[in-house]
């Protein structure tokens, strides 16, 4: 796997740079150390920092690279992610719970949307990935997520934790009212969600990773926090399917940025597919008629 580890140099990069580091040399990656300045005169600073990072990677036996740029941040990682073409992106993140919002945050959300590539954000300290917490809301275009987290968790010893929300759990699964989630009957009923959470956990298992699924009922933000929390995870991991339909898009509102926003953990954002062209706007929706037509 190549890893692309993005560092401004600077203190609040420590806890991307500890993870990348567990993952690097669990998985035996190649990893090139992008450091981004605004300000050119900081260079100096910079590629100090970046060698003693790049002397820390060595020293677990990591195939590693230094490479510096002065520019916008997002522009210069996006350009550099495809160039390399890496199979991940690490970058710092900034936890903000009760909904404020994070400037790096944002920074990072904008990457996770621009790069429509595997993107891991690190808010916080966590040395360690034990528990991995896969959010599933039972569809295909979380199967990326997967191949990628089957991997990372076979070579760090990690379990697996299948997770969904359902508004109404007694009408996904059956006639009858429920006060509950009962699991074992949403595994095996006939449902899509059944089906889809039944192949997700089989592909898993498969490869030789302890999974186990999960189910909560209620608002999804809320049922994904309280998870988070039980279940003491050291991962989260959202697939994202990109749309054509910027007025869903905002109608629906955007879960993934929320969540990169407030958790307090870190959180592996994977893209399902390519989008082959770019997003109809609400008039382009509701008269089918595009922008030069």
């Amino acid at each position: 796997m190549k890893i692309l580890l993005c560092s401004e140099g600077t203190e609040r990069s420590r806890n991307a740079i500890q993870l990348c580091l567990r993952i690097a040399s669990a998985t035996k990656s190649e990893v090139t150390i992008f450091g981004i300045i605004e300000v050119e005169s900081d260079e100096i600073q910079l590629l100090e920092a970046l060698r003693q990072t790049q002397h820390a990677f060595l020293a677990e036996g990591v195939n590693v690279e230094i490479l510096s740029k002065h520019g916008d941040p997002i522009s210069e990682i996006a350009k550099r992610a495809v160039e390399g073409n890496y199979d991940l992106i690490v970058i710092g993140g900034e936890a903000k719970p009760g909904g404020q919002i994070s400037v790096l945050s944002q920074k990072a959300y904008e990457i996770i949307e621009l790069l429509v590539r595997p993107v891991l954000v690190v808010p916080v300290p966590r040395p360690d990935i034990r528990r991995i917490l896969i959010c599933s809301g039972g569809a295909t275009y979380i199967e990326a997520a997967i191949k990628l987290v089957i991997g990372l968790a076979r070579d760090l010893n990690a379990s697996v934790t299948l997770f969904t929300v359902l508004p109404e759990a007694s009408v996904m699964i059956s006639d009858r009212i429920e006060p509950e989630v009962d699991v074992e009957t949403l595994l095996a009923s006939n449902s899509v969600l059944g089906h889809n959470l039944r192949s997700e956990k089989a592909m898993i298992e498969a490869a030789g990773v302890s999974a186990e699924v999960r189910v909560r009922s209620g608002l999804v933000d809320v049922e994904i926090a309280a998870e988070i929390e039980s279940g003491d995870y050291d991962l989260v991991v959202l697939g994202s399917k990109p749309s054509r339909d910027v007025f869903s898009n905002y109608l629906l509102g955007n879960m993934t940025r929320r969540l990169v926003n407030w958790v307090s953990r870190p959180v592996l954002v994977v893209a399902s597919e390519i989008p082959d062209q770019r997003p109809r706007s609400w008039l382009e929706r509701i008269t089918g008629r595009t922008a030069q037509g």
